[in-house]
């Protein structure tokens, strides 16, 4: 149907006597209908072809025999070979050179000396894996982990409170007892009793691939050495599974539930009788084996509660290579692949936990009813509410399974797929900046859309949480006790409280409303083209022939009104406040007024103070569309001319660092300091010493050439976030 109607809708206006802005306007019609019909084609295909399984086991190596239900997954292949590729890049002839000059020895033969003994063992695969049911035990660790954190702060902030109250602060909390926090959770573990008793032992199998028969040998020789010795006073154990034979040692829980008898007595008044006679049942039903088998060229260690949760596939189609869980390697065929990482959904799931809830339940407890240390209620209600905060965030956080790949193309790429979204970033967003990190002698630019909801709920926590310092401050500046550590106290808190908490406060939101009056898209343009300043004391020479840093940071404008409302209240506010620090016989300072100019529908401001020239002029530059904070007036107006043209399609967040005008830089200042030496390093031996080094500089300089720049790409890729770090190289 496009096919037809764009053509058809392009005659319609051609054919009409219409005048040019009629045609214009068909023009843009079509050009909008266009851009509509690429976007729906990009949503509905998905241009990476799916790999068969056998395909994805050539690549994934032991994810072949792994069960498709494991929980996570990580490999590295061909170890040498990622080695060998390392060895070959100039900088590491460069490290050798400096190293035999230097220390006298060559690190590559020190490295050498080890490397030949593990070659055989490391050089083709390794793997670590995780099966069915290991992201349960993580979420049961994760949820006791949260209640340990609770107790921590519980007693720390119970220690903080009586020393106050008592006027020895750091006496009390020196005399914390390392584990008095432990012997808490412990007499309250009958609330925890259910997820203690769910723990298990999780499945975990490693292993190595290793061709090499004689090689195989000695590694299996040397692991089933270490597990004979491990499970001394051990049942012996035997299992096959998938075809793979497994020998190692069975730890029954009815043995380890003995054992723990035999202390029942100081268990029983620690833990309380009933919950260790919960624990010992518990106990009994929980085996551990240990063991290590053989696959193919795989030497395999297997952990696990059980030999028959071992997660092996009994073949290639109910493997995880086969899942649609790993349909993320699909994108890398034909690639080199030299690591591979996978994550469950449910293990996401898991560690989307809160983390400073149980932190502030713990301190909001711990300062509960202490003799002398006063009312705590507002601050129990604040610490309830950074809880409540923290809830919001974790809510927008919308987990999905993981994957990383480690691959080589055009130097390397650590790719990340999937894991969710956090809901910081608008993926949707296309960037309007975009166009600013083309420019010249570029060293760093970033680029990124913000999540407006995200921003507010985030902004928000770190504002509660600057609130509860602040009442915590107060609680302690009022309280009647003769102690040195808190008069001093007192005394700053009653200073900033009286004179400068009014005009803070007013300084804080001023800047809240600037940020309510820029759009959600972000970017900082850092480059190397302005003239150097004429600094006081820098030789004639580097200012004439230097080069200097120029800085920006980029926004749209969503709200101009917004922007001359805060800075009318950001003047008022430091103006407050330098009058109050003359009041306390400070020194004398003045707001300075700033300088405006305007260029279009652009108005630059500036202080004149602290301008050096166009192109060193810390300003702010501002339209009805764009505001920049610069360095640089010039690199200000140039940018804010450029946003919003084209430049490369991205969404998400960019970032690149481009080495290639770092090294550039180096080079010319290197050479400066050299020709204008005399004067810049007065010190003759200094000096000397410096220019002895010039040559092994340069040799630096040009090893690092093969490095080209580090980009950073955080986006929404055929439904799924991918985040990619490229090291690119020649």
């Amino acid at each position: 149907m496009w096919a037809l109607a764009l053509p058809l809708h392009l005659l319609f206006y051609a054919s009409c006597e219409k005048t040019e802005p009629v045609v214009e306007k068909a023009g843009e019609s079509v050009k909008e209908a266009a851009g509509e019909v690429a976007e729906v084609i990009e949503k509905a295909v998905d241009p990476t072809p799916a790999l068969s399984a056998e395909e994805r086991a050539k690549m994934l190596g032991f994810a072949s025999h792994l069960s498709a239900d494991s929980d996570t997954f990580m490999a590295i292949y061909d170890g040498v070979g990622m080695v060998d590729g390392l060895r070959k890049l100039k900088i590491w002839e460069f490290i050798r050179e400096t190293a035999k000059e230097e220390e006298g020895f060559d690190p590559e033969e020190a490295i050498g000396e080890g490397a030949g003994e593990v070659r055989p063992f490391l050089g083709e695969e390794f793997f670590l894996a995780t099966g069915d049911g290991s992201a349960e035990q993580f979420d049961s660790m994760q949820k006791l982990q949260n209640r340990m954190s609770y107790y921590q702060f519980r007693i720390l902030s119970n220690a903080f409170a009586k020393g106050a109250a008592e006027g020895d602060l750091e006496g009390a909390m020196s005399d914390i007892d390392d584990e008095a926090w432990l012997m808490e959770f412990a007499k309250d573990i009958g609330q925890y009793m259910p997820i203690v008793e769910s723990v298990q032992v999780p499945p975990v199998m490693a292993g190595l691939k290793i061709s090499d028969a004689e090689a195989m040998g000695m590694a299996e020789e040397q692991v089933r050495s270490f597990l004979a010795m491990a499970g001394d006073g051990a049942e012996p154990l035997e299992f096959e599974k998938a075809g793979a034979k497994f020998s190692g040692s069975l730890f029954k829980g009815e043995m380890l539930a003995e054992e723990l008898e035999g202390g029942r007595e100081e268990m029983d008044g620690m833990l309380g009788k009933e919950n260790v006679d919960k624990i010992v049942a518990a106990l009994k039903e929980k085996n551990l084996v240990l063991a290590a088998g053989k696959m193919g060229d795989y030497l395999l260690v297997y952990i696990g509660g059980s030999a028959e949760a071992c997660p092996l596939a009994d073949d290639l189609s109910g493997s995880l290579a086969a899942s649609d869980a790993v349909s993320f390697i699909d994108g890398f065929g034909g690639k080199k692949v030299h690591g591979v990482f996978y994550g469950s959904e449910g293990l996401l799931k898991s560690s989307a936990t809160a983390g400073l809830k149980p932190i502030a339940e713990g301190c909001r407890d711990g300062l509960k009813g202490v003799d002398g240390f006063g009312d705590t209620r507002e601050i129990a209600a604040l610490l309830d509410m950074v809880g409540e905060r923290e809830a919001e965030l974790l809510a927008m956080y919308d987990p999905a399974s993981i994957g990383g790949v480690i691959s080589v193309d055009e130097g390397v790429k650590f790719d990340i797929i999937g894991g969710g979204d956090q809901g910081a970033i608008d993926y949707g967003a296309k960037h309007q900046l975009a166009a600013l990190g083309e420019g010249e002698n570029v060293l760093l630019f970033a680029d990124w859309v913000s999540d407006a909801d995200y921003s507010e709920k985030a902004a928000g926590l770190v504002e509660l949480l600057a609130e509860t310092a602040y009442a915590v401050t107060g609680h302690l500046a009022r309280l009647d006790v003769e102690s040195d550590e808190l008069m001093e106290l007192k005394g700053g808190y009653q200073m900033f409280d009286g004179m400068f908490r009014e005009d803070l406060l007013k300084l804080w939101a001023a800047l809240s409303t600037m940020n309510n009056g820029l759009g959600e898209e972000s970017a900082i343009v850092v480059d190397l083209n302005a003239e150097f300043p004429p600094i006081p004391n820098v030789p004639k020479g580097v200012v004439e022939e230097g080069r200097f840093i120029r800085a920006s940071y980029v926004a749209p404008v969503k709200d101009r009104s917004k922007l001359k409302e805060s800075w009318a209240a950001v003047d008022e506010s430091v103006r407050a406040i330098l009058a109050t620090v003359k009041e306390m016989e400070g020194p004398e300072l003045h707001m300075l007024k700033p300088t405006n100019s305007e260029k279009d529908d652009l108005v630059t401001w500036y202080f004149d103070a602290f301008a050096f020239s166009d192109d060193v002029k810390p300003s702010v530059t501002v339209s009805d569309e764009w505001f920049a904070a610069s360095t640089s007036k010039t690199q200000a107006l140039d940018l804010v001319g450029k946003a919003g043209a084209d430049g490369p399609a991205r969404q998400g967040s960019w970032m690149k660092l481009d080495l290639d005008v770092l090294r550039a830089y180096l080079d010319e200042a290197v050479k400066l300091v050299d020709k204008n030496g005399e004067e810049i390093i007065p010190d003759p031996d200094a000096l000397a010493e410096f220019r002895e080094q010039l040559p092994r500089v340069a040799k630096g300089l040009a090893a690092a050439e093969q490095f080209e720049a580090v980009t950073f790409h955080d986006r929404m890729e055929n439904g799924s976030r991918r985040m990619t770090l490229h090291v690119k190289v020649r």
